[in-house]
């Protein structure tokens, strides 16, 4: 009996000094609720993910694009020569496109330059750096032809919308005579980049590249289509009278502005800014006309010419009678017979009619008619003991007024046609949206301050990943720790509290089942049961 009295309070203090089995981490993950278990899930799982796009971000951060859409030959050229090099790189958009490291990206375009690399997807002037003697001319000719296309694809495919270009050169052979010398034509194929398009200003500037880089070429046997098949060279004439018809569109746009910012002017200082508004049509006429004018004046005639003729004939005469006696010697016989004198004098006057020849050319894109029209605003009439303001219409005479005064200022004439309106309404201002407009920084500048991105969200998924995981995770672990273990402190002052007698009888306990629960209790933690023995021999 006394055996059984002293093992039950032996029993009793191991029974409430013992403490509970500890659990291993995935065993007290397992006794977690559901909502606490899936929370813990998508909090790993979203830190995961954040630390796998940091460590992507800087592995690609560090790299830079040496080149982009190279062709195939240029891109297995680059990469030949990066590996002689030993330089790393990685390949992007099916090839196109090769990166490299930033410390290395200047020195590898600078190396690459000096070796010709890339060479544009063709050959240049540099195919006669090795010469042969065994070339024939008629190789020497093709060869040439190849590097004049070679050169002038590298120097068209420079151009900014332009991303690979091709040319072909059709050279004939010389002639000994003009008339059987066939002209030299060209065609140029352009791949645009995306959504980038070629002007009617660059086109013309490829076409009169290629027929100034070509001996005999003309403008005119030019053709350029894009990568779709559409034909962008246009005929010279169409061009230059489109690109009349476009600047008479911008010089009446700006004889109309002109008239609206002086008639706006003088509203603004008698109504004030923003309480008016100008429109004005005006239509020009364009003709290019030239007179020619001849005025005669019949009433101051002009001698041109004269002409004087004068006649005389008549007077004394001598001789015989003719036959054989006056002709015998001795026998002549002067005889002297007068007639009478004749004169006949002629004059011819040519007479010019006096003219006068006058040329007038009218100038081009004169002010043929104006139609004005005005939008006044209303008067604004402020309200009494803080009532609303209210708007009230302008007078006749005061829009009267404001009509004169706008019509001598644009110089309007009814005779011309010219018209103007002018209306009074009230103003509806809309609010002004107060947007910050921020341009995006250069991609140079991007690059530069990237190891400080990344380093700064490396620092930022290290703080989510402990406050969001490592932490609740500590504090959950404290608290199952708190609430099934009691401190030393606690074990003494159990141990030192006398436990009541209970006269109930124990429960019914196999011995060795008991025993054998109180050496693996003791084996597992020796504390509770060296403060039991402490206790027992305190009180002897």
């Amino acid at each position: 009996m006394a055996d059984e009295n002293m093992a039950s309070p032996l029993n009793r203090n191991a029974v409430q000094s013992a403490p509970p089995e500890r659990k291993n981490l995935l065993t007290l993950i397992s006794e977690w609720p559901l909502s606490r278990k899936i929370a813990l899930g998508a909090v790993a799982f979203i830190s995961i993910a954040l630390f796998a796009v940091i460590i992507i971000q800087s592995q690609t951060a560090a790299n830079q694009l040496l080149y982009a859409n190279l062709n195939e030959t240029d891109a297995g050229s680059v990469v030949n020569w990066l590996k002689g090099q030993k330089i790393p790189y990685q390949l992007k958009n099916e090839g196109k496109n090769i990166w490299v490291p930033a410390d290395k990206l200047y020195e590898s375009r600078l190396a690459l330059a000096a070796s010709g690399l890339p060479s544009g997807g063709g050959i240049g002037f540099e195919i006669f750096d090795k010469q042969s003697f065994a070339l024939t001319d008629f190789v020497q000719k093709v060869n040439y032809t190849r590097a004049l296309q070679g050169e002038l694809s590298r120097t068209i495919a420079s151009l900014a919308p332009v991303e690979a270009t091709r040319v072909h050169l059709a050279l004939p052979e010389k002639r000994l005579f003009e008339n059987q010398q066939k002209a030299a034509t060209a065609s140029v194929i352009v791949t645009l980049k995306s959504g980038r398009t070629l002007d009617k200003g660059q086109v013309q500037g490829i076409i009169h590249l290629v027929a100034g880089s070509v001996t005999g070429l003309t403008p005119e046997n030019v053709k350029i289509i894009d990568a779709s098949g559409k034909v962008l060279s246009t005929n010279e004439k169409d061009n230059s009278d489109q690109s009349v018809s476009l600047d008479m569109l911008a010089f009446q746009q700006e004889v109309e502005h002109r008239m609206e910012t002086r008639a706006l002017n003088l509203l603004d200082k008698t109504l004030g800014v923003d309480k008016s508004m100008v429109r004005v049509t005006a239509t020009l006429d364009f003709a290019k006309v030239e007179k020619t004018q001849e005025l005669f004046d019949a009433d101051d005639p002009v001698i041109r010419s004269e002409q004087m003729q004068e006649e005389k004939s008549g007077g004394k005469t001598s001789g015989g009678v003719p036959g054989v006696e006056s002709n015998l010697q001795g026998n002549t016989a002067d005889k002297a017979s007068s007639n009478p004198a004749d004169s006949k004098i002629s004059r011819t006057t040519n007479y010019e009619i006096s003219k006068t020849i006058s040329k007038t050319v009218n100038p081009i894109g004169g002010v043929t008619k104006l139609s004005v029209s005005i939008l006044v605003a209303d008067k604004t009439i402020p309200g009494k003991d803080k009532e609303p303001a209210t708007t009230q219409p302008r007078s006749e005479e005061e829009l009267k007024s404001l009509e004169n005064m706008v019509s001598s200022a644009l110089g309007l004439a009814k005779t011309r046609g010219d018209s103007i309106n002018i209306v009074s309404l009230p103003f509806t201002e809309t609010p002004k949206d107060a947007v910050a407009i921020t341009e995006a920084a250069p991609a140079k500048m991007l690059y530069e301050y990237l190891p400080f991105i990344k380093y700064g969200l490396m620092a930022i998924g290290a703080l989510f990943f402990y406050f969001l995981l490592i932490r609740p995770l500590i504090k959950t672990m404290k608290g199952e720790v708190t609430q099934h273990n009691k401190t030393v402190a606690d074990l003494e002052r159990e141990q030192a509290t006398p436990l009541p007698l209970v006269e109930e009888p124990l429960p019914e306990i196999i011995p060795d089942e008991m025993i054998l629960h109180l050496r693996k209790e003791i084996a597992r933690n020796q504390v509770p049961t060296a403060y039991i023995v402490k206790n027992w021999i305190q009180e002897g």
